[in-house]
């Protein structure tokens, strides 16, 4: 039944039930369930919401006895820092190429003659206002948020 429902519906995120399990190990106050929490919030394959677990573990638990676990998880919220800053990063290369480009295309030069045609609605131009699309064709101040 779980291969089925791993493959017709996908993989599900199953943090939610393993924080009850862990709440269940935390609560039964039995020594060798104790064990077995500490065993499952250091377990590598476990992944878990860390604020959440940070709330259920007592406050008297060293840190010693869940340091693979506060490893994983300042890890984790490190790699997230550190990839928001490189997104960000990226994203304003990206401004400044569209920002470049729009200032290479606002910058140029535009001879509007009689003869010149809209590229957007294909009409003349009956006044000297026109603007250039990112493309690079002249089209009417009006036609530009149309044109894609």
């Amino acid at each position: 039944k779980q291969w089925y429902q791993r493959r017709v519906r996908g993989p599900t995120d199953r943090r939610p039930l393993r924080l009850t399990l862990l709440n269940i190990y935390l609560s039964s106050g039995d020594a060798t369930l104790l064990e077995r929490a500490v065993s499952f919030l250091n377990d590598p394959l476990s992944t878990f919401n860390y604020s959440d677990v940070y709330r259920v573990i007592p406050g008297d638990w060293p840190i010693s006895l869940i340091e693979p676990f506060v490893y994983r998880s300042l890890t984790g919220v490190s790699h997230q820092y550190r990839s928001a800053r490189i997104r960000k990063g990226l994203e304003e290369v990206e401004w400044c190429r569209a920002r470049l480009q729009h200032v290479q295309l606002s910058g140029r030069v535009v001879k509007v003659t009689s003869g010149t045609y809209c590229s957007f609605c294909y009409k003349a131009f009956t006044e000297p206002n026109c603007s250039v699309s990112v493309e690079g064709e002249v089209v009417h101040v009006g036609c530009l948020p149309n044109v894609s």
